[in-house]
């Protein structure tokens, strides 16, 4: 399989992709990836336990089962948690990946990524009357992205008297 061509990147998102830049960047992009990873930590064990048909571990009693068997647990058949895996991947690279295009991308991943939580909330409150921890700790990583890409998306590039293209 054909590693990934720096130059496609480049061109894509008209800014220089460099590894030096993905590793070495500022604390607000740190935290952003930080969040995804976290994110995508939750939505892979409710993936895995929808999938197993297993109950989730679960501190409420029960909410998370009746969450998990809703009519709401899948749109289309393709399971909730599966398109939380692909909306966390996402955030992810655009994290990684230099230039204001890549934020601006980030920033609506992070708006559909809290509009689909504020919208489940509304299901587990209001439709569903069962509240499924795991589900507000997604929740909790959509609003912070919120917080965090917003700051990333208004500040633009980071920079430092070191180096303009670095912050750290």
């Amino acid at each position: 399989m054909p590693a990934a061509n720096p130059n496609l990147i480049s061109r894509l998102l008209a800014a220089e992709f460099s590894w030096r830049l993905v590793l070495r960047t500022d604390r607000l992009t740190w935290i952003s990836r930080a969040l995804s990873l976290t994110g995508f930590a939750i939505a892979a064990y409710l993936t895995t336990v929808y999938l197993a048909d297993v109950p989730p571990v679960c501190a409420t009693s029960g909410g998370c089962v009746t969450v998990q068997h809703s009519a709401y647990a899948n749109i289309a058949g393709i399971p909730l948690p599966v398109i939380g895996l692909c909306g966390y991947t996402l955030l992810f690279i655009t994290a990684c990946l230099p230039g204001q295009r890549a934020r601006t991308a980030g920033m609506v991943f992070t708006v559909l990524a809290i509009s689909a939580s504020v919208v489940l909330t509304y299901l587990e409150l209001n439709v569903i009357h069962a509240i499924c921890i795991w589900c507000v700790a997604s929740a909790s990583c959509a609003l912070l992205h919120v917080i965090v890409n917003s700051a990333r998306y208004v500040r633009g590039e980071p920079t430092s008297p070191s180096n303009p293209a670095v912050a750290c």
